[in-house]
């Protein structure tokens, strides 16, 4: 790879990061005219290589170096949504090097020295910023998620995902097989790989993450008149859960519980009536099955402890949980191997974010790998990759896809070790 593709890379990158751009951020949300921008400047790369471009019924947006079918196929990408007033780096990062990988070794599938295809995809709300849940594209696409459940999810003003991509011309009708690999690059959004100089982050498995959606329901009075010990405040029963969710993280030897209430939503919303609803989302991550399930136990105590000291009711109306999961066995040595070609230093570890490569691999072999985030800044302005470790992971995407191709890509698929892909 020469000094003419790193620097259109980065060009490349710059012009991604104009779309939604926001006080040195990105505002990209799904189903918006940024994010029909975003999908138009991909199409447009595509098309300017002769790739074969292609839309499924839920918007995943795929670009073929080779018509789809004429040789195993191993596909990359990430996504182009962003979180609301998020990074530049989150997601685009995977789809731009993934677009230039391909460009890249696009001489050698051509001419059949790489005996495989290679493709790149956007999957659609990965983010899930503005519909729930996350990583719907990658979901509908494994058979997750059905179709029209998925086209059906509303945003807080009840517009359905399915009518917002439409608006964007997003929709398509191309049935996309499952590939023979995936390969994923995102960058940490954590500073381990910072903090020890290490160049890449070798993704082996992932923490579990468990959502639940509480329901806080109290009774909505004026805010003057009523006596403080009468009212049944929906909302300081909630401001009580999210202090006890935040200290359920901090309690947990090891760091090895992650806890948030990441979302609140008040009725009836006035400054002069205490709130009779509160609809919350909480989420509870970690690494160690145990502990989820230990804390979903503390989480049911504290609703009802919390019912007692207040008179509200609060409930669990909803829940989902990714378990703890280990990657393709094969795929971190793969890495390894390549980050060593590559003349790059490299370290296992596992994601505490979800990412589609999680899901890809509950499927098909996936492999993920991870750059250095500055300060460990991520879902903000501040969110940074400096352009070096962009351009390092452009170089291993590139070796990595070659190892894989040789490796694996054209075994016959009875022959792969699927089980490896089971839930830890």
């Amino acid at each position: 790879m020469g000094a003419d593709d790193r620097d259109g890379f980065l060009r490349t990158f710059s012009a991604f990061s104009e779309i939604g751009a926001k006080n040195g951020g990105l505002h990209r949300l799904t189903g918006t005219p940024e994010d029909g921008a975003a999908r138009s400047l991909l199409i447009s790369s595509f098309r300017e290589r002769g790739y074969t471009v292609a839309r499924d019924a839920i918007g995943n947006l795929f670009g073929f170096v080779l018509p789809p079918g004429e040789r195993p196929t191993i596909l990359l990408g990430s996504h182009l949504d962003s979180q609301p007033d998020g990074g530049r780096f989150d997601g685009q990062t995977g789809v731009v090097i993934a677009l230039w990988a391909a460009r890249v070794l696009e001489p050698k599938i051509r001419s059949g020295e790489l005996p495989f295809n290679l493709g790149v995809v956007n999957w659609t709300n990965e983010e899930g910023a503005r519909f729930q849940p996350s990583v719907l594209g990658s979901s509908v696409f494994t058979g997750r998620v059905p179709i029209q459940a998925a086209l059906g999810a509303t945003d807080s003003r009840g517009a359905t995902l399915g009518d917002c991509l439409a608006a964007i011309d997003a929709l398509g009708t191309d049935e996309v097989p499952l590939p023979s690999a995936y390969l994923e690059v995102h960058v940490e959004q954590g500073s381990i790989l910072e903090r020890e100089g290490v160049d890449i982050g070798v993704v082996e498995g992932a923490w579990g993450a468990l959502k639940l959606d509480v329901q806080v329901s109290g009774v909505q009075t004026h805010t003057g008149p009523p006596p403080m010990e009468e009212r049944v405040d929906a909302l300081y029963a909630t401001a009580l859960l999210v202090t006890a969710v935040r200290e359920m993280g901090l309690d947990q030897p090891g760091g090895r519980l992650h806890t948030t209430v990441g979302s609140l939503r008040i009725t009836p919303d006035s400054p002069n009536c205490t709130p009779s609803e509160v609809r919350s989302k909480v989420e509870l991550r970690s690494d160690d099955p145990a502990i989820l399930i230990a804390a979903r136990a503390e989480l049911e105590k504290t609703l009802a402890e919390i019912g007692r000291m207040t008179g509200a009711s609060l409930v669990v109306t909803a829940e989902s949980l990714r378990e703890t999961t280990r990657m393709w066995p094969k795929g971190p040595e793969i890495l390894e191997r390549a980050a060593a070609g590559c003349q790059l230093s490299s370290r296992r570890m596992k994601t505490v974010a979800g990412h589609d490569a999680l899901v890809m691999n509950s499927a098909v072999p996936s492999l993920l790998f991870f750059l250095p985030s500055v300060g460990g800044h991520t879902h903000n302005r501040h969110e940074l990759t400096e352009d070096r470790d962009l351009v390092n992971g452009l170089s291993l995407m590139v070796e990595a896809v070659e190892s894989l191709g040789k490796e694996y890509a054209t075994s016959p698929t009875d022959e792969r070790d699927t089980a490896s892909r089971d839930s830890a």
